[in-house]
């Protein structure tokens, strides 16, 4: 026996004219009300979006567009444009490719994209794959002929063991040549003197009178300084702090900052600062480095080998300060620019030719130098870089700073 199928009628020949009438017109009737609440449903998401994602996007993190070969620079502005820095996860790091002989690429990522694989093994190739080609770097505002021009000072951030021999007495000489009203003896510090290094090399004060005074000079050499150290101290120890942030944001708001940070692989920094020991003093000297580990002692060291002066770590100590200090300007609707740029350290002189073209400046003389390129035979005991290793290099991912045993005493 066959079974019908629901509302299926025995007898479709049977159903009068009116039926069929009331049928069609209640399907029409249904179908114009499906259509109805479609339309308003498109509507709503349209409204939706448009009025709330301009808020989301102006509160959001930078984000890189996985895209090779975007033509887009992104810059770390306090700004209510869509690349506004909120972390420091999110702050754009440029990286500087020079392994092309014949032509230097650019990549950019985030610092907390890049930040979890700069380990103890890590090479500078490793870093570049987690990044996304660009075309420039970024260059916009002074592009921007309604805006006013931004005086851009480049700083070189330096350390032990990443040429920073030949950048201590490139900027010297160009602070010399550029600025010679400045007096190198009123100016530099006892370190900075011992060290042959520029007036301002240790931030602090001197470092912004020497900027404000010298407004010819583009390239400013310096050793671990924080964010603060571009704030005189007199607006530090205001008590209001909101001071501070309005005088910062009158003060930076037509200066653009470009901080140069020199990549090197932790493990071969470890050895090559180790050897520095035993090329300034011998055993004699390994020794006394020796002494200042034993026994779990693991105290810092004030010459090369010493973790809080790796670029990781001195990188992720300013960037954060970097960041605050933009969060706070904004909140007083201030403004002010970074852009943070990673180089292979051996590949100094043709980061400065990029840096010069880029922002129209003259090169800085003396980058090619190679003032350390020989140095004698013999090294420090191999134990010696093991025992450093324990001592310190479970704390590379994540230092911290916060301890008083790795404050940092300048000099």
């Amino acid at each position: 026996m066959s079974m019908k199928k629901p509302y299926q009628t025995a007898d479709v020949g049977t159903e009068t004219t009116a039926q069929n009438g009331s049928r069609r017109g209640i399907a029409l009737l249904l179908l114009l009300l499906i259509s109805l609440l479609a339309l308003l449903r498109s509507s709503y998401t349209i409204s939706t979006y448009y009025n709330s994602s301009s808020d989301d996007i102006k509160s959001s993190s930078i984000v890189i567009p996985p895209v090779a070969n975007d033509s887009t620079s992104i810059s770390a502005k306090t700004t209510s444009e869509t690349h506004q820095i909120i972390s420091s996860e999110s702050l754009p790091i440029y990286l500087i490719d020079t392994s092309n002989i014949n032509h230097t690429n650019i990549a950019a990522s985030a610092w907390g994209d890049i930040a979890p694989h700069w380990n103890r093994t890590a090479q500078f190739s490793n870093l570049l794959s987690l990044a996304n080609n660009v075309s420039s770097l970024p260059n916009q505002y002074n592009n921007n002929f309604n805006s006013k021009k931004r005086r851009q000072i480049i700083l070189i951030h330096c350390g032990p063991k990443v040429g920073s021999t030949t950048l201590r007495k490139a900027c010297k000489e160009n602070l010399r040549r550029t600025c010679p009203q400045i007096n190198s003896t009123a100016y530099t510090n006892e370190w900075e003197r011992r060290g042959g290094a520029p007036a301002g090399y240790f931030g602090g004060d001197t470092l912004i009178s020497v900027m404000n005074e010298c407004v010819d000079t583009y390239y400013f050499c310096v050793k671990q300084i924080t964010a603060m150290d571009l704030l005189p101290s007199a607006m530090i120890t205001t008590a209001d702090e909101s001071d501070v942030v309005n005088t910062t944001a009158g003060m930076t708001q037509n200066v653009e900052y470009i901080h140069l940070f020199p990549f090197r692989n932790y493990n071969d920094w470890v050895r090559s600062a180790i050897k520095q020991s035993y090329d300034r003093g011998g055993e004699q000297d390994c020794l006394r480095v020796m002494k200042l580990w034993d026994g779990g002692k693991c105290k810092h060291y004030a010459m090369e080998i010493d973790i809080r002066k790796y670029s990781r770590v001195d990188l992720d100590r300013f960037q954060d300060g970097i960041v605050r200090r933009m969060n706070k300007l904004k909140e007083r609707g201030g403004e002010e620019e970074h852009t943070f740029l990673l180089y292979l350290h051996r590949d100094l002189q043709r980061v400065m030719e990029l840096v010069s073209t880029t922002y129209q400046m003259p090169m800085l003389p003396g980058t090619g130098a190679k003032l350390k390129g020989e140095r004698p035979e013999g090294t420090c005991n191999e134990s010696l870089v093991e025992q450093y290793h324990e001592c310190f290099s479970d704390e590379l991912m994540e230092f911290r700073w916060d301890l008083p045993e790795n404050q940092l005493h300048k000099g």
